[in-house]
């Protein structure tokens, strides 16, 4: 199964295929990873995605195994037979160690709509998925079971 991750901005398509999958089901993929380009701040992380809410939730640890932040993507996934295209919605929320969290890119969304480069069925696609995950932190944040799907993958 190949893995891709596509971003409107910049414009690109990455083979990720090196990330290991632990654990899929209809409902969640997770995987291990490293970053794609070696950084100094990053040495690992995990993500589970929801194939049908159309969000990503990745915990990512520096060099001493401790967490940095959970990073929130709001994707579109596409999946065929041989391959699990997540397109990224541009909205991310960073959920930081304390529980605060911001958000980010919005202003490219806007961006990118108001330049025709993304539909409007994209922008209110994404602003849905973004309350969705907004309701979740508000709630508890019931989605972050990154770790608990990493030790569901061992067993």
């Amino acid at each position: 199964m190949r893995l891709i991750r596509k971003r409107f901005y910049p414009e690109e398509e990455v083979d990720i295929s090196s990330d290991e999958v632990v654990y899929m089901n209809n409902e969640i993929l997770v995987t291990k990873w490293l970053p794609i380009k070696k950084r100094e701040d990053i040495k690992w992380g995990a993500s589970c995605v929801y194939l049908k809410k159309g969000i990503k939730i990745s915990k990512v640890f520096d060099y001493n195994d401790r967490l940095l932040y959970t990073y929130c993507d709001i994707i579109d996934t596409h999946i065929d037979n041989d391959k699990i295209v997540t397109e990224d919605l541009l909205i991310d929320v960073i959920v930081f160690p304390d529980g605060s969290y911001k958000i980010a890119d919005i202003d490219e969304l806007i961006c990118l709509r108001k330049e025709n480069k993304i539909s409007e069925e994209i922008v209110l696609m994404a602003l849905e998925r973004l309350n969705l995950l907004l309701t979740d932190l508000y709630n508890g944040f019931e989605l972050d079971k990154v770790e608990k799907y990493l030790k569901k993958g061992v067993n």
